[in-house]
């Protein structure tokens, strides 16, 4: 067995360890699935839907059904693969949409090539050891035309800075937050789900050992599997968090106040890219 391959599969085995281990809690303590961040998302498909049909989608990655949930009340059929069937059990599947779930690796489970509208990968690709091949299967996937949707992965840039400070120093508690998000999280993973540390940092091998996703090599990555247009999408600034739940100020201003702070953050893209804890992309076929 090559070392690429046995990679690939080490990584796929820690996976299933330790989402196996959070999928009883994970609808709970991810904050994607808070409800000002599922409307963000729903806001997403909802523009993609205008200009492309929303009938047949690939969630790659599934998990417990995150974007299912959101595009179940949309689709016609929906086909979801993940590797963790702990997961896959925790999806909730009513509803009038043909849901069918794989228990599978979603860079080599065959799939019907030219079928589906749009596939979707969210806070998923951070945990491929190799992205190559899921960006090739769900091009092979999409009908022509179709669109790739992936959000929520570690932004590299954001992660570049955060690791050249000195953990020593004496910073405000939204820095500290975040330094220790780089450097404790695999610590509390243990503590609180038993899973060993080395296991979850190979579970998130693009975000730990890689230090998150670039957009200029994702790009190229996308491009040479033949994606023609690539937009990315840079979401939640270091911050932002902090802003939203100051309860000294009435909900309605804060919120207000996140969001004049996150356009003003866009509108300085590319040079606040690095503010930003997550990339994403909108990738078309």
């Amino acid at each position: 067995m090559s070392n690429k391959k046995q990679n690939i599969e080490e990584a796929i085995k820690a996976n299933i360890a330790v989402h196996s281990a959070m999928a009883n809690d994970y609808n709970t303590i991810e904050p994607h699935f808070r409800p000002e961040s599922i409307a963000r998302v729903e806001q997403i498909i909802d523009t993609i839907g205008i200009n492309h049909p929303l009938d047949h989608v690939l969630d790659l990655g599934c998990g417990t059904g995150f974007m299912i949930n959101i595009l179940k009340k949309k689709a016609k059929k929906i086909t979801g693969i993940d590797v963790t069937q702990a997961m896959l059990d925790k999806v909730d599947k009513t509803g009038n949409c043909e849901i069918t779930l794989i228990n599978g690796d979603t860079g080599t489970t065959p799939v019907p090539n030219a079928y589906f509208d749009i596939a979707t990968a969210y806070t998923f690709l951070d945990h491929l050891y190799d992205m190559n091949p899921t960006f090739v299967n769900c091009f092979n996937a999409l009908k022509e035309g179709g669109v790739f949707y992936a959000d929520l992965s570690p932004n590299a840039y954001f992660w570049d800075e955060i690791k050249k400070l000195d953990p020593a120093k004496n910073y405000d508690p939204i820095i500290v937050r975040e330094i220790l998000a780089v450097t404790k999280k695999d610590e509390e993973i243990e503590q609180q789900f038993g899973v060993k540390k080395e296991i979850f940092v190979q579970a998130e091998f693009q975000k730990h050992v890689e230090g998150g996703l670039r957009e200029e090599k994702v790009r190229k990555q996308l491009l040479q599997v033949g994606f023609k247009k690539i937009e990315f999408i840079y979401h939640w600034y270091i911050g932002q968090a902090q802003l939203i739940n100051d309860e000294d100020t009435d909900k309605s201003v804060r919120r207000k106040q996140a969001q004049v702070m996150h356009d003003y953050l866009q509108k300085s893209l590319p040079i606040s890219r690095h503010l930003f804890k997550y990339i994403g992309f909108i990738a078309t076929k």
